[in-house]
């Protein structure tokens, strides 16, 4: 088997500059997990409670994810996505549905020039892909993780995060460049 590096050499060769200099990955949701990849290198990884519960009602922690994009200072973002399904109606039904305003405000954060953090600092836009779940967990299976030393032990969010990252370096990045 390759490694995930003798993959990426292989699949980029000659394409190098179209790797995302700092790639952040998120799976949003009560637990955001993320993973960062530096020039296709996974470099960190983490998870991070973005949905708090007062006791009375939940609200997005909107500092946790500033501060996200702060240390990660991203070029581009992946992002899961979610979608409400019919077999989801029931459990949805009168909910605000955190995680979607949660993937709408990484979507604002992403393309608009806005301050975020201290001293006014302004995030330049970030262009932002969306995947589904399914992408990433067919493509980047558990043993495959293992297989390229990417499974992290009791961090099943940041894992998800790691397969969209892998899942974008080597399948959505390079059709999007085709097109």
């Amino acid at each position: 088997m390759s490694s995930y590096m003798q993959i990426i050499e292989k699949v980029y060769k000659g394409k190098e500059q179209l790797i995302p200099d700092v790639l952040l990955c998120l799976d949003p949701g009560e637990t955001t997990g993320y993973a960062v990849f530096k020039d296709g290198y996974l470099t960190a990884w983490g998870q991070c409670a973005t949905v708090v519960s007062d006791g009375k009602k939940k609200q997005i922690d909107w500092n946790a994810v500033v501060k996200l994009f702060n240390y990660t200072k991203p070029t581009h973002v992946v992002c899961e996505d979610y979608k409400i399904y019919a077999h989801k109606l029931e459990r949805h039904t009168f909910s605000s549905v955190e995680t979607l305003r949660l993937i709408g405000g990484i979507d604002f954060l992403c393309r608009t020039n806005l301050p975020v953090g201290l001293n006014d600092v302004f995030i330049e836009t970030i262009p932002i892909a969306y995947q589904m779940a399914f992408q990433g967990k067919g493509f980047a299976t558990d043993a495959r993780l293992k297989e390229w030393g990417f499974w992290k032990e009791g961090m099943k969010h940041s894992r998800d995060a790691i397969r969209h990252g892998i899942y974008y370096l080597l399948v959505t990045n390079l059709k999007k460049v085709k097109q």
